[in-house]
């Protein structure tokens, strides 16, 4: 099958595979990411590590009735132990490991009560990290909650650009304007302010009151993104999100949206309005779905001034591909 984009449908990166409170100690998950089948396994004492799927014995899948025990997993079909870096560490039945017994291990972070894993095409170490959000463990936010999960037949960089796409806010989501401050590149981070104005009804009788959001979106590679949000009128508001991408396979896009809100004095639940939002951000995220998986992707687009920052945007998403 030939990708519908000219690059890879993996650029190199951090990217999400799990919750961090989906995995508990001792449980296994059998996953499909990168057009892989992988195991995802928490040992005992606490960490969680990220395997190829299968026994380089006879081909069982670990995912598939494979126990923890201890700090490595045991594969169930003839009992082999390996660690979370891949190594066989033990044959129950056997006096003697073969050499080179090994199963290809990946880079795990746990940041922000989300599991991620490194990829790369040539298996290079990271050069960045993804940092720990102060809002995460802060007392006057609400914890994370989700806003929605979804397979997207599309690309981690073609849904990442759709926020920069500025006109489409106004078409596809009624904003009325939209005002763009200038990108911040800093090697795999890239930040981008801006503002948007919108008109929305105050009462029965039709009169509306103007709603300004003060929007930053920061970009940690293609697969993490964070949005700040921070919105005047009828009320004030401010809240953040965290949009997740991670390719499956050469078509597929598993996209992950989760949103936390600041608290109003003694807040200790999410309140109405809040609740509120959090059906509105599912609801405008959904509407851009059947455009994404629908489009074809413009090399060289032809663009109007009120198009957004599209190009510097693609300029820098180059550098997560390799030449």
């Amino acid at each position: 099958m030939k990708s519908r984009f000219p690059f890879t449908s993996f650029p190199n990166g951090w990217f999400c595979i799990a919750y961090s409170h989906e995995l508990s100690a001792k449980q296994v998950i059998p996953l499909h990411y990168f057009d892989r089948d992988l195991v995802l396994f928490r040992s005992e004492d606490g960490i969680a590590h990220v395997l190829d799927a299968y026994c380089p014995h006879l081909g069982a899948h670990l995912g598939h009735g494979g126990q923890v025990k201890g700090e490595k997993i045991q594969c169930p079909f003839h009992g082999w132990c390996f660690d979370g870096k891949g190594q066989c560490l033990d044959i129950p039945y056997a006096n003697k490991i073969p050499l080179k017994v090994q199963i290809q291990s990946w880079l795990v972070k746990e940041v922000n009560g989300l599991i991620l894993v490194w990829y790369h095409t040539h298996g290079e170490k990271p050069t960045w990290e993804i940092p720990e959000l102060p809002e995460y463990t802060c007392s006057q936010w609400t914890s994370f909650r989700t806003v929605g999960q979804w397979k997207i037949r599309s690309h981690v960089q073609d849904i990442n650009e759709n926020a920069l796409d500025t006109a489409h806010l106004q078409y596809l989501h009624g904003v009325d304007s939209v005002k763009g401050k200038s990108l911040h590149k800093e090697g795999c981070i890239l930040r981008w302010p801006c503002s948007t104005t919108s008109k929305i009804a105050a009462d029965a009788q039709g009169s509306s009151v103007e709603v300004v959001s003060k929007i930053e979106f920061t970009f940690y590679g293609l697969g993490y993104t964070v949005q700040r949000c921070c919105t005047k009128g009828i009320i004030e508001q401010e809240f953040i999100t965290i949009n997740l991408n991670t390719p499956v396979d050469i078509e597929y896009v598993n996209s992950y949206l989760i949103i936390s809100f600041k608290k109003h004095s003694e807040q200790s639940e999410i309140s109405d309005l809040e609740a509120m939002t959090l059906q509105v951000v599912a609801m405008e995220a959904q509407k851009d779905m059947p455009i994404l998986e629908n489009k074809v992707y413009q090399s060289s687009p032809i663009l109007s001034d009120g198009d957004g920052p599209i190009m510097q945007y693609r300029h820098w998403a180059q550098q997560f591909y390799l030449n």
